[in-house]
């Protein structure tokens, strides 16, 4: 009778230790926080009208629909999946790449159109769209640790 009780602690301990987040998803995670909250910040200023937020952006730059769905909705979704993520849940890499893949294929286009006139910029864009894909290849190397579970609102 002990011993039965014994591995059913060990087995859950095992299934426990399973499902635990490790420290590189841990601090990507934090990482995407931190680039989304930047993001955020910067478009509240730009949508005030701040002086610190002029000489970050060209007025002509990012207006209309673009604006709003590169600066504020597509660093939600990666924000929110983030979070998913960070609850071990498996959707959220799917919200991830929702929020980052357009982001990276308009980039890529605009870097393309522009690569004559660019200059440094070229550089920055490429930098930026390597680190934007090494989050997705890190994020995907770490979906075995995420759950299949469907979304649940319980926080």
């Amino acid at each position: 009778m002990e011993s039965w009780r014994t591995e059913e602690a060990v087995d859950s301990l095992e299934v426990q230790l399973k499902n635990r987040r490790t420290v590189l998803l841990t601090v990507v995670c934090i990482l995407t926080w931190v680039g989304c909250g930047i993001l955020f910040t910067i478009t509240t200023y730009k949508l005030i009208g701040s002086t610190v937020a002029k000489g970050v952006f060209n007025p002509n730059d990012y207006t209309g629909v673009w604006f709003f769905l590169d600066w504020l909705i597509l660093p939600a979704l990666c924000t929110v999946g983030a979070i998913f993520m960070f609850r071990l849940q498996r959707w959220g890499f799917w919200l991830y790449c929702l929020g980052k893949v357009p982001a990276i294929l308009f980039s890529i286009y605009t870097i393309m159109s522009l690569t004559k006139s660019l200059g440094s910029g070229l550089f920055w864009g490429l930098l930026w769209n390597a680190i934007s894909i090494a989050f997705i290849i890190v994020y995907a190397s770490e979906m075995n640790k995420l759950s299949r579970k469907p979304i649940s609102t319980d926080f």
